[in-house]
């Protein structure tokens, strides 16, 4: 009896198998038949999803030097001080990143400490090769060569701008500061409100400042915390009638 219930759960085990690859390879060729003329120009899924991350590496001067990727947009922390949002192209093995002449000095000078003093001009791109080895990013440009490596989403910092929407309609506005301070406005028409944040991994609480008018005393401490999967905030009680409020990062 237990050979023939092996038999059987090894007859559905090799359907199973067989209709999975089936599958895979119809839906690889209807995407081919699609449009056969971006197989040389774009990535793969996987690949592009494999760069999804947050990287971290040094530069020529030692220095820190982080790529963290968004999707269609990207930010260059540099030193850990410097941050810029910037948009990418991608293909196969070369990576664009489109800038001002302020980022493209700060990438320049990464990879090669001779050309701190060069005359960037309106230059708005820089080209970086890059591979994947042993589940380690490699980036090259003017011959210099920086190996990367994966971080956790959860080390990414959160000090930028978040937009949410409110059951009424309004947008609320939250900047985070890299000194602990924070502030909100409720828009249109609403003033800054200033306090101050601490976060604890995935936690994160809000102090508001209590001489401001526009607070609530039942509001004055959020509560919240960091989804880093989803790159956004969740908080409750931000104020009367708004429940859980997720707030998503702006990058630019």
């Amino acid at each position: 009896m237990l050979q023939t219930m092996k038999a059987i759960g090894s007859g559905l085990l090799r359907a199973v198998l067989v209709a999975a690859v089936i599958t895979t390879a119809g839906r690889r060729g209807a995407a081919h038949a699609q449009d056969s003329s971006s197989v040389l120009t774009v990535p793969s899924d996987s690949q592009e999803n494999r760069l999804l991350h947050r990287w971290v590496g040094a530069k020529v001067n030692g220095l820190p030097l982080w790529l963290d990727f968004f999707g269609d947009s990207m930010l260059v922390i540099s030193d850990n001080v410097n941050q810029f949002a910037a948009n990418y192209a991608l293909t196969p093995n070369a990576l664009v990143v489109y800038g001002d002449s302020v980022l493209m000095r700060i990438l320049a000078t990464a990879f090669n400490r001779n050309r701190e003093g060069e005359d960037f001009g309106e230059r708005s791109s820089f080209e970086i090769r890059y591979r994947f080895s042993l589940e380690r990013l490699l980036v090259e440009a003017d011959g210099v060569t920086i190996t990367m490596s994966p971080q956790s989403v959860l080390a990414r910092r959160i000090e930028a701008r978040w937009i949410a929407d409110l059951p009424d309609g309004h947008q609320m506005e939250l900047r985070l500061d890299r000194a602990g301070t924070v502030r909100y406005r409720v828009s249109p028409g609403g003033s800054w409100v200033w306090g101050d944040w601490e976060r604890n991994a995935r936690e994160i609480t809000f102090d508001w400042n209590r001489d401001s008018a526009e607070v609530p005393e039942e509001t004055l401490i959020w509560n919240g915390a960091y989804d880093a999967r989803g790159d956004q905030i969740v908080l409750e009680n931000v104020g009367v009638g708004t429940g859980t409020t997720i707030f998503r990062r702006i990058i630019r």
